[in-house]
C-alpha cells in the first residue's frame, strides 16, 4: 500500500510540517488530517470555509497546517468538549459537514484503540510508524460523518466594540462586561513584586 495524500500534501511532507508546527510526530495530527479530508471530500468547494474543533488537542493544528483556517485569521474556531471531532462548513451558507472518530469501529486496530483510549500501561509512546501505518487503514471505518446546518457563523462578522478597563487601564470587549476578565477575578496569572 502506497502512502496516502492528505489534502494534496504528500505524507511523508505532511509529516515532517506537522514536526515542523506541532514539535514531534502526532497520531492525532494524522488522524484529524484524514478526518478534514474526509469532511473536505463530502463538502466539495468551499470558498469560504470555517472549521470547528471540538477539542483543543491537536486537531487544531492539523487544521491550521491543511487549510487556510487558523486561529488567527478567525476562521478556526475552538470549542473544549474534549471530543476529537470537527466540522467544516462554508460560513455564508452554513452547511457543512461534522466528521468524528468512531471508537466502535476500532476493534480490528488495537494500536489505534489503545493510542485513543489512552489505555497503554507502558510509560513509552507507542511506534509512530506502527500506529500511523494502523491509523491510514483504520480511518476508512473509523470516520463517520454527517452533514450539518449551524445556527449561525461562529466567526464574529460585526467589529467588537472595546474601551479601557477600570480597574488595570488595557483595552478589552465591552461585552465581557464592566471590567476585563483579570481584573474581573479570571486572572490566570498574578503580578509579581519586583525584586531589588
Amino acid at each position: 500500500m502506497s502512502d496516502p495524500v492528505i489534502c494534496g500534501v504528500d505524507f511523508d511532507d505532511f509529516v515532517i510540517s506537522m514536526e515542523e508546527f506541532h514539535g514531534y510526530r502526532s497520531p492525532g495530527i494524522l488522524f484529524g488530517g484524514l478526518m478534514i479530508e474526509a469532511s473536505l471530500h463530502e463538502l466539495g468547494d468551499t470558498p469560504y470555509l470555517n472549521v470547528v474543533t471540538e477539542t483543543v488537542v491537536c486537531l487544531p493544528d492539523a487544521v491550521q497546517l491543511l487549510t487556510p483556517c487558523t486561529i488567527g485569521n478567525g476562521f478556526l474556531q475552538t470549542i473544549d468538549w474534549g471530543k476529537f471531532a470537527l466540522t467544516c462548513y462554508d460560513r455564508l451558507s452554513l452547511l457543512g459537514v461534522r466528521v468524528w472518530m468512531n471508537p466502535d469501529a476500532l476493534g480490528g486496530y488495537p494500536l489505534v484503540r489503545q493510542w485513543f483510549e489512552r489505555s497503554s500501561h507502558k510509560k513509552e509512546k507507542l511506534p509512530f510508524e506502527a500506529l500511523a501505518a494502523e491509523i491510514i487503514v483504520a480511518a476508512k471505518e473509523a470516520i463517520s460523518q454527517r452533514p450539518v446546518h449551524l445556527h449561525r457563523s461562529l466567526k464574529e462578522s460585526q467589529s467588537v466594540p472595546t474601551g479601557r478597563c477600570p480597574g488595570c487601564g488595557e483595552s478589552y470587549p465591552l461585552h465581557l462586561g464592566p471590567a476585563c476578565p483579570a481584573c474581573g477575578d479570571q486572572a490566570y496569572y498574578f503580578y509579581q513584586t519586583p525584586t531589588k
